[in-house]
């Protein structure tokens, strides 16, 4: 089988890196590309720091997207991308260029005004704070106002993935499937359209479940970390997945939970 390539974004900001984030997620809507990985890259202050994020970038052959107050280290970064050849696209310098001809003033440097106590900081704070209260299937009552409910037996990373997210400004609920125990009613009535599942191969999770074992102490030889018993609850959620609708499903074996982050947003049309 060939192996899909895999390409990288880099979102490099000398504050959040939010709006590089946005537009990434923006501009990937209008391709049907799989494996791209979005990588943020905040409080990018120093030259020593620019050189390393731009030889990151150069190493995983990433095209960067970046937006620098700043006009000075606007300077810097374009050179240091130019002098490692590493593909760039300044999205805010051309914008507080004209901008600046149109004011007939300068810009402020300081990066990160635009969030401080901004309708956006409230919405992400309110995010994060449903999304605590909607992990592991908690706050059933309430699940419909999630954006994103994620499914998957033990050991998918279905609680780190609602945190990141949750942080990009989304409410996230996440709901485990345990085998031969029936989801909740509020589960099987919510909007099919926001839910998607999480899978992850046989081999990892096995090893997931024996490093567990071995920190709680217990043998190796115990059912929860058996490929038989693995293999029965890998089955039994994928025939999940197919009866609540065929809703999409995301492998996240040796996946980072940025890159599964990414995944989903661009599954869901977020």
């Amino acid at each position: 089988m060939v192996k899909k390539p895999s390409y990288h974004i880099f979102a490099v900001s000398d504050a959040t890196g939010e709006m590089a984030m946005n537009m990434a997620f923006a501009a990937m809507r209008q391709f049907s590309i799989e494996n791209v990985n979005i990588v943020r890259k905040p409080k990018v202050m120093s030259q020593d720091r620019m050189v390393e994020v731009v030889s990151e970038a150069k190493k995983n052959h990433a095209v960067v997207l970046f937006t620098f107050v700043s006009s000075e280290r606007r300077q810097w970064f374009i050179e240091e991308c130019a002098k490692q050849q590493v593909v760039a696209v300044d999205l805010l310098g051309p914008c507080m260029e004209v901008l600046s001809n149109y004011f007939h003033s300068s810009p402020s440097s300081e990066p990160g005004l635009q969030y401080r106590q901004t309708s956006e900081y409230f919405r992400r704070q309110e995010a994060i704070d449903f999304t605590v209260k909607h992990d592991d299937g908690l706050g059933l009552d309430t699940i419909s106002q999630t954006d994103i409910l994620l499914l998957g037996i033990s050991r998918t990373s279905k609680t780190p993935l609602s945190i990141y997210l949750a942080f990009r400004g989304y409410k996230v609920a996440n709901v485990p499937l345990v085998h031969n125990v029936p989801l909740p009613s509020e589960v099987e009535q919510s909007d099919k359209s926001k839910m998607l599942g999480l899978i992850i191969s046989q081999e990892k999770l096995v090893q997931f479940r024996e490093s567990r074992l071995v920190k709680l102490g217990r043998p190796l030889s115990e059912e929860y970390a058996s490929p038989e018993k693995v293999d029965e609850e890998i089955r039994y959620a994928r025939k999940t997945f197919e009866r609540l609708g065929n809703i999409p499903v995301i492998d996240v074996t040796g996946k980072a939970i940025e890159e599964i982050a990414t995944e989903v947003l661009l599954v869901l049309g977020k």
